[in-house]
C-alpha cells in the first residue's frame, strides 16, 4: 500500500484481512435486518456452519494475495488516491466473483444472493474507508519522522535540482536527499540547492559503505547511461533499490510497463491509455448497451429491410471489409442506402468529392436512394452493426473505421486513430461532422478522444448521439 518497509507492509496486508474478514460479518447482520424489515423481499438468512467460516477465512486471504497481485504492497509513495480507489474496485469485483463461483460450485443454498449483493456494496466501503485512512496517515507517520528513506541523487543538473525542489515541496514522501554524486571531479565539495556533492558516481560503492543510502535516483540525461553501468552493477550487487528521473521515455511516460518474461527485461511503450478495468467496463459497456439497442431497434430494423426491398429490391445490407482496431480488417455491415452500382458510380464523383483527404463525402450523394436518405438521418442504416460491438470487434464509442483505399492514403500521424477499437460513433460524430471538410480535422478529434479516452468520456458522447439520433440530424 503506502509503506515500503516489511514491517509496514505486514501492517497493511493485516488490515486488509480484517477487512474483508469484517465485510462478510457486516453483510451477514445487515441481510438479517433486510429480512426482518422487508420479510415479503428479502429470504430469512440461515446460521453460518462451521465450513462458512472456513470459506470466509480462505477468501479474505484471497483478498490479500489480489491486493499483492495488483502491486497495492509495493513503493507507492507517489501514488495517488483514486489509483488506490482503482485498486480497491478490481480486487472486490474480482472477490465477488471468486465467492460467488465458489458457493456455486459447493452447491450452497444457505447463503442467499441477498448476503453476496451486500457484501460487494460493503466490501466496497470498507476498503475505500481503510484506503482512505491509510493514505492520509502515512505522511502524518513520515512526518513524525518515521519510515523515511535516505537517497542520494545522482546528477548535479536541471534535473536534479527539480527533483531536490520537488522533494522539499512533498515532505510526505519521506525522502530525505543525504548527498549527490557527479560525473565532474571538480564539482566534488560543492553544493546544489544546499545538497553537498560527495563524490564522484565512479566511487559509488565507497558512498554505498559510508552513506549506506537506502535508495539510489539517477537524474542525469539518457546521454550519459552509458557512464553509468558500472553503477546499476553495484547496487544490484549490493541490493540497493535504482529509480530514474529521465528523459527518455518522453511525454509517454504514463504509457510505459515494464515486466519480466521469463527472464527478459521487456519495456512496453504503449502510444494509448492502458487501464484493464476501465476496458473491462468499456467492454460490459458495450454488450449491455448493443443488446439493448438490438431490442429497442429491432422493429426498425424490421421497417428498414422491408422499405429497402420495396424501394429497390435485394440486397437488403451494404458490407464491405473496414480497417480499424490495429488496422486489421474486419466485416462491416450496414443497411443498403445507395443504389445497387455505388461503387462504379463513386469513381465519376471524385471530382466532386468535398472533402479534403483521403475520404471521400459530398452532401448530397446522387447515390443515395429516397429512403435511405431517411435510414441515414436518424442512423438506422449503422444498427447491423451493433452485432459487430456485440461480438467484440467494434464499441460503441471509437473512431470511425478506414477503407482500404483510405488508409492507404493516410499520413503517418493520421494512422494512429486506428490504434483503438472503431466505434459507432465518435467525437467526429456528435461535434458538427457535417460542418468538417477537412479529414485532418476528423483525425484531431480522433487523436482527442484517444488521448483523453476515458468513461465518461464515453458516457457523454452515448448521450449526445442519442440526443443527435433523436433529432434526426444524421446524415
Amino acid at each position: 500500500m503506502i509503506w515500503r518497509s516489511a514491517y509496514h507492509r505486514k501492517i497493511v496486508q493485516f488490515a486488509d484481512f480484517v477487512t474483508a474478514l469484517a465485510g462478510f460479518y457486516i453483510s451477514y447482520y445487515i441481510a438479517i435486518l433486510l429480512n426482518y424489515y422487508y420479510p415479503l423481499n428479502f429470504p430469512p438468512i440461515l446460521v453460518i456452519r462451521e465450513s462458512h467460516y472456513i470459506i470466509i477465512v480462505l477468501i479474505s486471504f484471497l483478498f490479500v494475495f489480489l491486493f499483492k497481485k495488483l502491486n497495492a504492497y509495493n513503493y507507492q509513495r507517489f501514488t495517488s488516491l483514486l489509483k488506490e480507489y482503482m485498486i480497491v474496485l478490481k480486487v472486490t469485483f474480482i472477490g465477488f466473483l471468486v465467492t460467488i463461483v465458489t458457493f456455486f460450485l459447493l452447491d450452497d443454498k444457505e447463503v442467499s444472493r441477498t448476503i453476496l449483493i451486500v457484501y460487494l456494496i460493503v466490501s466496497i466501503i470498507l476498503f475505500t474507508i481503510e484506503k482512505t485512512f491509510l493514505f492520509y496517515i502515512a505522511p502524518y507517520v513520515r512526518r513524525k519522522g518515521i519510515n523515511r528513506k535516505n537517497v542520494i541523487l545522482i546528477g548535479t543538473g536541471t534535473r536534479a535540482s527539480n527533483f531536490i525542489d520537488t522533494v522539499r515541496n512533498n515532505f510526505d514522501w519521506g525522502l530525505d536527499i543525504v548527498g549527490l554524486l557527479t560525473g565532474d571531479y571538480d564539482n566534488i565539495g560543492k553544493e546544489v540547492m544546499g545538497i553537498k556533492i560527495l563524490d564522484h558516481y565512479n566511487n559509488i560503492q565507497h558512498i554505498l559503505k559510508t552513506v549506506n543510502p537506502e535508495e539510489i535516483i539517477i537524474t542525469i540525461s539518457t546521454k550519459r547511461f552509458n557512464q553509468i553501468r558500472d553503477v546499476l552493477e553495484i547496487c544490484e550487487r549490493e541490493g540497493v533499490t535504482v529509480r530514474l528521473n529521465s528523459d527518455f521515455f518522453g511525454h509517454i511516460t504514463k504509457h510505459v510497463t515494464v515486466d519480466n518474461v521469463f527472464g527478459l527485461n521487456i519495456i512496453t511503450f504503449n502510444m494509448v491509455k492502458q487501464s484493464e478495468l476501465e476496458f473491462f467496463i468499456k467492454r460490459v459497456m458495450d454488450i449491455i448497451g448493443s443488446l439493448i439497442a438490438l431490442l429497442i431497434f429491432s422493429p426498425v430494423m424490421l421497417i428498414a429491410s422491408l422499405g429497402i426491398i420495396i424501394s429497390d429490391g435485394f440486397p437488403i445490407f451494404y458490407s464491405f471489409i473496414g480497417y480499424g482496431y490495429n488496422k486489421k480488417p474486419i466485416k462491416i455491415i450496414k443497411f443498403r442506402t445507395m443504389v445497387k452500382n455505388s461503387e462504379e458510380i463513386r469513381k465519376s464523383l471524385l471530382p466532386m468529392n468535398e472533402m479534403k483527404g483521403p475520404v471521400f463525402k459530398i452532401k448530397d450523394d446522387p447515390r443515395i436512394l429516397p429512403f435511405g436518405k431517411w435510414l441515414r438521418r436518424f442512423s438506422i442504416d449503422e444498427t447491423p452493426q451493433l452485432i459487430s460491438v456485440l461480438k467484440g470487434e467494434m464499441s460503441l464509442v471509437g473512431p470511425r473505421q478506414a477503407m482500404k483505399e483510405e488508409l492507404d492514403k493516410y499520413e503517418s500521424w493520421q494512422r494512429r486513430r486506428l490504434s483503438v477499437k472503431s466505434g459507432l460513433t465518435c467525437l467526429w460524430q456528435v461535434n458538427g461532422r457535417n460542418k468538417i471538410s477537412n479529414f485532418n480535422e476528423w483525425t484531431k478529434l480522433d487523436l482527442q478522444y484517444i488521448d483523453n479516452w476515458s468513461i465518461w468520456l464515453d458516457i457523454k458522447i452515448l448521450l449526445k448521439t442519442i440526443l443527435i439520433v433523436l433529432l434526426g440530424k444524421g446524415v
